[in-house]
């Protein structure tokens, strides 16, 4: 809705529409920000593209097949799946103790550095109790070495092949080549920090939900230790895989071994012993009752043995199904699978695991249906481990009898005669010990093939293989990134600050906060590296290379001034109104260059027009008329000069000039005097308009004394230069006092606000509803100081359909 505004006539929105447009003059405002923010970032990603070293990625995959319960081919063909899932293998995978298997076996936590490209040499063992180890190995003559501490302390002096111990460190350097005088540094890191960081870098999860496949990666800047290092732990893990399967297997033929290992030492003594016997004594046979005695010891004592091993296995068996039962972990041993009772329950162990694997799906461990199946499962282990124990008592009573018939036995031998008694026991023992030692054999070989054909439930499906290109950094796709995110960020920013900024930046805005109307805007006054315009001057006078209105009357800054000009005609229509008054809220806004354009323009109509600069304070407008030390407006008011001789008429048309003078003390004072007010009145009756250049109002309190000689004031005011509160607190100024302001001019100082006015503007220089003098109205298109802001303009205006 439009709501009428008393000034001038002029109407304005109280919510614009935003279009396109307004976004890019925001990015045009700001872009040197979106340049700062997109070289930062893209620069940022292009060094680390191109000099963080390459990265290579190794690959293995692992596949996992559904674990059985262990028990015999029953069981298997029951598919009982198995307890852990799958991210309990990948966890088992990384494993600290499979980590540390693979540096060992790798040597990870060896480090050579500063070795020579002609130096060969191969390090078998390195070990080392020092607090820092780390040593420095020259090479000297005949394949010799001298080693040194990090101290540079010699340790001593080592040969290649042999083994190097002193000062508690163990080297062993094989093939060592190169020459004399060359060096090397071997240092021992930390093992359990390198194990920390190789198990943080190595990467390891399912291909695919349910397809029980693993994937293991490991990146590292040496493609072939990556790869290395993927085989090494997959090979480790199938190890202890297969080691954790064969568990009972190992069990059995580690005891067997020990058992052969004693038996036959005994066989062979108790064969040295008869022969022995045999020869000195001459007796080589035996009568029937010690031969009959003889084969009942053999049986006994054969028959004891293998009651030994079965309770052997049964311990263990009653062990592992505790700890199985203590973890709620499905385990049948595979003693007494023969037996009816115990495959009956094993068999229905299976099928309550097949029935729990089924609730988990949807339920989970604290639900009671699961909670109710698990509650079976351990009664039925409890029957099992009640069965083995059983069978462990059973056992333990066997041999027990067992030994006591071979007491019986062994009081009837000794009954026999002497020389018969003797030859009978020698031959029993040997005759048991090789019985036994046969049986044990055959039961070793059992156990082995047992073991032997123990596999585990993991598979290497592709082990990894060199990778020949590096994974990172990937040079296109960074460069692409941070190009986006360059834009991105650079645009970003440039909202950021333009929402955080609440500098007055239109001439719409500026109407709405002040409330006065917009005389004209002057547009950005080029100037060249060194400070200055170039075109702009005259004779090469850099005083006036400000003097755009009239050294370069076809810019749009000269047009912009000659529209400034109508509209301070227009204000003061049937009205006598001569002294004219500009200022600023802050310095540095531009005043100056105005007053001096806006003087020359209003002279260029046939105008008497004089010039003072009563910026006493810091006065910076002699400069533009090339008259630095001359008398002026102190001078005048303290009464060291006339009126006459400080007033310099600086030859374009009827303009005169009159300086500010020397810096007095007191500029307020004189300002403020009756002198001043009685110099303005004389004045009067020779010009027909003075131009007064004030001080700015919110820096001191010279322009609102100055208001009250001037019949109107112009408040300049700098694009993007001054903040609403500054601008309000001008206009709360200016009520306080009863100024005549009639208006603000804009002016784009620091060129901020190309997307408000001229070619790059869709409304002209007075916004929405104003006139323009226009970049894109292609008058002055012909001069270069405003040829790229017309073609621009142009494109502007015909991209978003409002050209004109």
């Amino acid at each position: 809705m439009e709501n009428p505004n008393p000034y001038n006539g002029y109407t304005y929105i109280d919510e614009e529409e935003v279009h396109l447009q307004d976004y890019i003059n925001v990015l045009f405002r700001r872009r040197k920000s979106v340049v700062f923010a997109f070289c930062a970032i893209f620069l940022s990603v292009a060094l680390y593209t191109f000099l963080v070293s390459p990265l290579f990625e190794a690959k293995a995959t692992l596949h996992v097949r559904d674990e059985k319960v262990n028990g015999n081919g029953l069981l298997d063909d029951l598919g009982l799946s198995r307890e852990n899932p799958i991210e309990t293998e990948v966890e088992i995978l990384r494993s600290r103790t499979n980590i540390e298997e693979v540096v060992k076996r790798l040597h990870l936590d060896w480090q050579i550095d500063k070795q020579s490209d002609e130096m060969d040499f191969a390090v078998r063992e390195f070990a080392s109790t020092a607090e820092n180890p780390h040593y420095v190995v020259r090479l000297l003559d005949a394949g010799r070495y001298r080693v040194a501490d990090a101290d540079g302390n010699a340790v001593g002096i080592g040969q290649a092949g042999h083994l190097f111990s002193a000062g508690g460190l163990r080297l062993l350097i094989d093939n060592l080549r190169g020459h004399e005088g060359q060096e090397f540094e071997l240092s021992l890191r930390p093992f359990n920090q390198v194990v920390l960081g190789l198990r943080e870098a190595i990467k390891a999860s399912e291909v695919g939900k349910g397809t029980n496949i693993i994937q293991v990666s490991y990146r590292h800047t040496d493609p072939e230790l990556a790869s290395e290092v993927v085989n090494a732990l997959s090979s480790v893990y199938l190890e202890r895989n297969i080691l954790l399967k064969s568990e009972e297997a190992n069990k059995s033929v580690e005891f067997i071994d020990k058992q052969l290992q004693s038996v036959r030492e005994n066989l062979d003594t108790a064969e040295e012993q008869l022969a022995a016997y045999k020869s000195t004594s001459g007796v080589v046979e035996m009568g029937t009752e010690a031969t009959s005695l003889i084969g009942l010891l053999t049986g006994q004592e054969k028959e004891l043995a293998s009651v030994e091993l079965l309770r052997r296995q049964a311990q263990f068996a009653v062990a592992s199904l505790k700890t199985a039962m203590a973890q709620k972990k499905s385990y049948v041993p595979a003693v007494l699978m023969d037996d009816p009772v115990v495959s009956s329950m094993a068999e229905k162990l299976a099928t309550l695991e097949v029935e729990k694997r089924r609730l988990l799906v949807d339920l989970t461990e604290m639900h009671p249906d699961v909670r109710a199946v698990q509650g079976q499962i351990m009664q039925i282990q409890d029957k099992l481990l009640s069965t083995y124990q059983q069978l462990l008592s059973g056992l333990s009573k066997q041999s027990d009898t067992v030994r006591g018939d071979l007491q019986r036995y062994e009081a009837r031998v000794r009954q026999l005669p002497a020389a018969e008694r003797d030859l009978a026991r020698l031959t029993r023992r040997s005759t048991v010990n090789a019985e036994i030692y046969t049986f044990l054999l055959q039961k070793h070989e059992e156990a082995r093939l047992a073991r032997a054909a123990t596999i585990g439930n993991v598979n290497i499906i592709d082990p990894a293989i060199v990778p020949d290109r590096p994974v990172k950094p990937q040079k296109a796709k960074n460069l692409l990134l941070g190009l986006i995110v360059g834009c991105m960020a650079g645009i970003g920013l440039a909202f950021l600050l333009e929402y955080l900024d609440d500098s007055i930046k239109d001439g719409e805005l500026a109407k709405r906060e002040v409330g006065v109307p917009l005389l004209s805007v002057i547009p950005y006054i080029g100037l060249d590296r060194k400070g200055k315009d170039r075109q702009a001057l005259v004779d090469g006078n850099s005083s006036r290379r400000v003097l755009i209105a009239q050294f370069k009357p076809k810019s749009a800054a000269a047009e912009a001034f000659r529209s400034l000009r109508t509209s301070l005609h227009f204000s003061s229509l049937g009205r006598d109104k001569k002294v004219l008054l500009v200022t600023s809220a802050f310095p540095s806004e531009g005043k100056t260059t105005i007053s001096g354009n806006l003087a020359v323009t209003l002279a260029q109509t046939g105008n008497r027009v004089l010039l003072v600069g009563c910026d006493l304070r810091k006065p910076t407008l002699q400069e533009m008329f090339g008259d630095h030390h001359a008398v002026g407006l102190t001078e005048v008011l303290v009464g060291d000069a006339k009126v006459e001789e400080a007033i310099k008429p600086t030859g374009l048309f009827q303009l005169d000039f009159l300086p500010s003078g020397a810096v007095p003390p007191n500029p307020a004072e004189l300002l403020e005097s009756q002198r001043m007010k009685n110099l303005v009145r004389e004045l009067r009756d020779q010009y027909d308009v003075i131009l007064l250049d004030a001080p700015p109002v919110l820096a001191v309190t010279d322009a609102t004394i100055l208001t009250s000689l001037a019949e109107q004031v112009v408040w300049v005011l700098q694009v993007g230069g001054v903040s609403i509160k500054a601008a309000r607190r001008v206009k709360e100024i200016m009520d306080n006092i009863k100024a005549p302001l009639i208006g603000f001019v804009l002016n784009d100082k620091n060129q901020e606000g190309q997307g408000y006015y001229g070619g790059y503007s869709r409304y002209g220089s007075y916004g929405r509803y104003g006139y323009g003098y226009g970049y894109g109205y292609g008058y002055y298109q012909q001069d270069k100081m405003t040829a790229k802001p017309g073609v621009v303009g142009r494109l502007l205006g015909r991209w978003t359909g409002k050209e004109g």
